[in-house]
């Protein structure tokens, strides 16, 4: 047990480093490896998109509305890359149904597969990762709200929201 959790730590802080693009470069704010098809984080700039690309990222999921910032750079080095990009433009204040329908058919897709999922700081990113949690992996609400709160998310509306949600379209 000690081996694999070492090789894991390991391997988190190789990404990490590959992330920061240089010793001096900052990582990507909130970046979280949730396993080899997924990771979580803040915005990230253009050069850490090229690290994300050289790390087996294909896919760019991002949560953030045009209004927070001017997207087309983001989107034309994605283009460059050869990654594929999705926006769900999801407002931290109020979050809707039909985006979580899109969220979830986005990462239920293994051709978007390994992805980056984004907003400004993971906070949006870590609520609809609750959902997928509960809603497709089964699992429990506790563990997967634990697992939002390390992605990212701090916000009670988006607490809310999540928690609302999953009760409404759990069976």
């Amino acid at each position: 047990m000690m081996r694999v959790a070492t090789g894991l730590a390991l391997v988190c802080l190789v990404a990490g480093a590959v992330l920061a693009g240089t010793q001096n470069a900052q990582p990507i704010m909130n970046f979280l490896r949730i396993n080899t098809e997924i990771c979580t984080g803040g915005q990230p700039t253009l050069e850490q998109l090229s690290a994300l690309k050289a790390d087996g990222v294909k896919t760019i999921i991002n949560l953030r509305t045009p209004m927070e910032y001017d997207p087309a750079p983001e989107i034309a080095k994605a283009k460059e890359l050869g990654l594929r990009y999705f926006n769900i433009p999801v407002a931290s204040a109020g979050p809707k149904d039909e985006q979580v329908v899109e969220f979830l058919k986005l990462t239920d897709d293994p051709q978007n597969r390994p992805a980056f999922i984004h907003c400004a700081s993971a906070n949006r990113v870590g609520a609809f990762w609750m959902i997928r949690r509960v809603l497709r992996d089964n699992w429990t609400m506790d563990a997967a709200k634990a697992e939002a709160e390390k992605i990212g998310m701090r916000s009670q509306n988006l607490v809310d929201f999540a928690t609302q949600y999953i009760q409404k379209n759990k069976k």
